[in-house]
């Protein structure tokens, strides 16, 4: 019995629509994140977005701590543990994926807010990272706000760099893109930003 015959080209292309989407489906920008490893095997990232949003509108997202697993696809739970003036222990589980590949998380994030212009975080409980810490830092613009976010991980146990990479990059990006989406489901974007100087 002969066997009909695949067309290769329309093959990839579906796979690439699967994996990617289709083009134009997503019509907000994409978010560059960064990612580079230092020569002690620290992995830093760097990323931002602009929202037209209020600062005091993203501060209300960036802190609804025991609501993040709703809007953040990577977190299934997120709870605070305690709670000072302040400071937040901050325990949060969740799944790190990229393509194939997949890691379960476990975080007891040390929180420190800083007069609603910065938030610092560190992992204090070292289960799937050796180091885990960051900063979201939020500034005014015409027009809304930029949401700076930088992270340093250390993955624990072994895995290739590339994976490593991979993984945490596209789970920083879709981290920023969740929150940016949540600030302006909540609250709309306040005014239309010129393409010149608009969402990046």
């Amino acid at each position: 019995m002969a066997m009909p015959r695949v067309n290769l080209r329309l093959t990839l292309v579906v796979l690439a629509l699967f994996a990617f989407g289709a083009p134009g489906v997503a019509a907000e920008p994409a978010i560059d994140v960064k990612v580079q490893q230092t020569a002690e095997g620290i992995y830093v990232v760097t990323g931002s977005f602009d929202v037209g949003s209020t600062s005091e509108a993203v501060w209300q997202v960036l802190t609804d701590y025991e609501a993040i697993g709703r809007f953040v696809s990577s977190i299934s739970r997120s709870t605070i543990k305690k709670r000072e003036s302040g400071r937040i222990l901050l325990e949060q589980e969740g799944v790190g994926r990229a393509w194939v590949f997949s890691r379960r998380l476990h975080i007891l994030l040390d929180v420190q807010e800083h007069e609603q212009q910065a938030i610092s975080f560190r992992d204090v409980c070292g289960e799937s990272f050796k180091t885990y810490e960051g900063r979201w830092q939020l500034s005014a613009k015409p027009g809304g706000t930029r949401v700076a976010y930088e992270l340093r991980a250390v993955p624990s146990g072994r895995q290739p760099g590339f994976i490593a990479r991979t993984v945490i990059r596209k789970n920083v990006e879709g981290l920023l893109g969740d929150v940016r989406r949540e600030v302006m489901g909540r609250f709309g974007q306040r005014n239309t930003m010129s393409k010149a100087g608009g969402l990046q």
